[in-house]
């Protein structure tokens, strides 16, 4: 139920998910953070937000007048808001921040604070503070660049993913005393706590950004004296073979990730700043070779493959984050990631700053104008490479989700308004939440509702045509939901979700797996709708019991699969009339066309077509038609993902997916950087040929 007193409508600047969260009460959240969670705890656990004013500058006023405001309602009178501003540019348009839950909920903020300086504000999962604090005025960020042994190099290499084997012997120098490429490391990981041995601790707290821990490669004289480093740390566990004790490395430091014998993270580091480059791993690729030839094995030379030498600064998302695999926490964590590692560029040695991202939401708008990629267009806008800043890249994966099912479209050709229904067709003995969202433009979706209907029919939701302010339903957690219509920019959008389909101890009863509907009234001519599902099969790495939940065009399937699965070219099924489409896939925060961020797809070795499973363009009004480029993700058909280290020097895997293709496009970028240029693509396709750029973008790209 609401608080008593609480109001009946939340700022329209709320993300849907933010309003999801409060019609809960944060209920669902209680998994994530594995304790029973007091919102009005002076001292536990705050919501983490990604805050996009309404115009640059204003960041001081905000953080002044919220700071200045008490709570006004009755159940927030013995508590304050606890906003804390993590460090920003003054000048930025975007800020993460920390707040208790009263922070969004009392009525004293909506208008003065939310209504007056905020265009969106976009929630992340909730954080524990490393220690209770009262409003403050945002520190600056640290100027990390400055307090290690060495100066930066011209080109830095950040990676923001799950597993970093800072001791195996493809990240150590190969010359001079035992030492690591990883500069330092950001655990985000919320309960971390350092290792103490004597006096000096192995692990220390972010004054900047105050939660998690970060590790650093060495210190400058007189500072951090009680701190260890990466470096003593991996000669602490040194042997007399002169290697090092990875499993003892790793455990006596509590990386769990690297407690497995494979990460995603320390594949795709591999791919992306080891000293052997993809190029030498999977046999020869110039004209007149044949590619069934063994691998050389070559390592690279800094002087032709700079990303083989380059200083590496590496996050480690959180354990909880990676255990949700919908992508949606995605947000601030990202923002404050890339932040960290820019800390270490120094203004005057560093020209270029690469970072991969391998992991994306397959939810969205898909027009550009997400949140989180608006504030990555903004970064890689303030690093230029002018004012004493270096020149950032970033570089996303396109995604797998081209053959999941999980996108629909439909556009009226009708003068009057139609409607359109499918399936959501939800496992059995699923642990998590779904969700789906449903887009349209929104002056094209003024009269339009939508309907989510159980298996049974004994749930039946339906939105209203009116936009809500929020005013949302009242569940019990995990009673399904359909909270919308909600202007969002230009667009109209319905949050769709239903809870876990398996009975657990602490329900009364699971939701209904089967086959939901949902129906899509009022479209009017020429409309387009567009709804994409959440991806929810778990991460690699995490054990969630998750199973993955997709869209069916029933219709289409009866009437039309049966000679569609007789017709197949290059290597696909012919789809021809069905709602769901294999176009608009593309990773959620991958659809706007900016400079500087960069899409990578993939393709086959082999034969050199599109990977099945990678993501495809024609995202709905943006202006990216496709991925940058295709990048070699499986050597055939047989032969799938590309090999890599594992956790441990000497252990290998196939990592499949565009994950892979990410880090390669960044190390030919970090090539083209360094003055190198990048290789002629093939397989190029014709200027008017969209479906295959939407596939492939400018072509595929030999790898590094």
């Amino acid at each position: 139920m609401a608080e008593p007193g609480a109001p009946k409508n939340y700022p329209r600047c709320f993300d849907p998910y933010l309003r999801y969260a409060i019609s809960t009460e944060f209920k669902n959240f209680e998994e994530n953070l594995q304790e029973k969670w007091d919102r009005f705890d002076d001292d536990k656990y705050r919501l983490l937000l990604l805050i996009e004013l309404k115009e640059a500058g204003t960041a001081a006023d905000f953080a002044k007048v919220a700071g200045q405001l008490e709570p006004t309602q009755p159940e927030f009178a013995t508590t304050k808001y606890g906003i804390e501003l993590a460090p920003y540019a003054a000048d930025s348009r975007y800020l993460t921040m920390r707040c208790r839950a009263s922070a969004v909920l009392d009525s004293a903020l909506h208008e003065s604070v939310w209504g007056n300086y905020v265009n969106r504000v976009a929630l992340s999962l909730p954080v524990k503070p490393s220690s209770p604090k009262s409003f403050q005025k945002s520190a600056p960020i640290r100027h990390r660049f400055k307090e290690g042994k060495e100066a930066p190099g011209p080109l830095l290499i950040g990676m923001l993913d799950d597993g970093c084997p800072f001791s195996a012997a493809r990240f150590l120098r190969t010359s001079g005393p035992l030492s690591t490429r990883v500069r330092a490391i950001w655990d985000q990981n919320q309960n971390k706590q350092p290792v103490a041995i004597g006096t000096r601790k192995f692990g220390m707290e972010l004054t900047d950004f105050a939660y998690g821990l970060e590790y650093r490669r060495d210190f400058a004289a007189g500072i951090e004296p009680q701190q260890i480093g990466l470096d003593d740390w991996i000669s602490l566990h040194a042997t007399a073979t002169d290697g090092v004790d990875e499993d003892g490395c790793y455990a006596a430091a509590g990386f769990t990730t690297l407690a497995r014998r494979d990460s995603h993270g320390g594949h795709v580091m591999d791919v992306l700043a080891g000293p052997v480059p993809i190029s030498s791993r999977i046999g020869p690729s110039k004209p007149g070779k044949d590619r069934r030839d063994p691998p050389s094995w070559t390592p690279g030379r800094p002087s032709t493959d700079p990303a083989c030498d380059a200083d590496v600064v590496f996050v480690q998302f959180s354990d909880e984050c990676i255990r949700d695999a919908t992508g949606v926490w995605l947000k601030t964590y990202v923002v404050q990631g890339i932040q960290y590692i820019l800390s270490f560029a120094d203004p005057v040695k560093t020209r270029n700053v690469i970072i991969n991202l391998s992991y994306g939401p397959t939810t969205g708008p898909h027009d550009g104008t997400a949140e989180l990629e608006s504030a990555l267009s903004a970064l890689v806008a303030e690093y230029n490479g002018k004012n004493n800043k270096p020149k950032l890249d970033i570089v996303l994966s396109a995604g797998n989700a081209y053959l999941s099912d999980g996108h629909v479209v439909f556009t009226s050709d009708s003068e009057q308004p139609e409607h359109v229904e499918w399936i959501w067709r939800l496992p059995p003995d699923n642990t998590v939440l779904v969700f789906a969202e449903i887009w349209m433009e929104d002056d094209e979706a003024q009269g339009v509702t939508v309907t989510l209907t159980s298996p049974s029919g004994k749930v039946q939701l339906t939105s209203g045509c009116a936009v809500i302010g929020t005013t949302l339903p009242k569940p019990g957690g995990t009673t399904p939901q359909l909270i919308g219509p909600i202007v969002w920019g230009k667009d109209r959008m319905w949050l769709l979700e239903v809870g876990p389909t398996v009975v657990r101890p602490e329900d009364q009863a699971s939701n209904e797996h089967g086959d939901w509907t949902i129906k899509v009234d009022g479209i009017p001519e020429n409309a387009e709708m567009h709804a994409y599902v959440a991806r929810t099969d778990p991460n690699m790495g995490a054990r969630t019991g998750a199973k993955r939940s997709h869209f069916v065009d029933s219709n289409w399937e009866q009437t039309r699969s049966a000679g569609a699965s007789c017709t197949r070219i290059d290597g696909e099924f012919d789809r021809t009339g069905s709602l769901l489409d294999r176009f608009g896939t593309l990773n959620g925060i991958a659809t706007g066309k900016k400079h500087r961020v960069h899409v990578a797809g993939g393709y086959v070795v082999a034969d050199g077509r599109k990977t099945p499973y990678s993501s495809a363009g024609r995202p709905r009004g943006g202006h990216r038609i496709g991925p940058d480029y295709a990048l070699p993700c499986d050597e055939d058909n047989a032969l799938t993902g590309i090999r890599a280290g594992g956790n441990r020097s000497g252990a290998v895997l196939r990592l499949i997916g565009t994950s892979t293709a990410a880090p390669q496009l960044a190390r030919q970028f970090a090539r083209l950087r360094g003055g190198l240029a990048l290789p002629q693509p093939t397989a190029v396709p014709s200027p008017n040929d969209i479906a295959a750029i939407a596939k492939r973008g400018g072509g595929d790209l030999e790898p590094p």
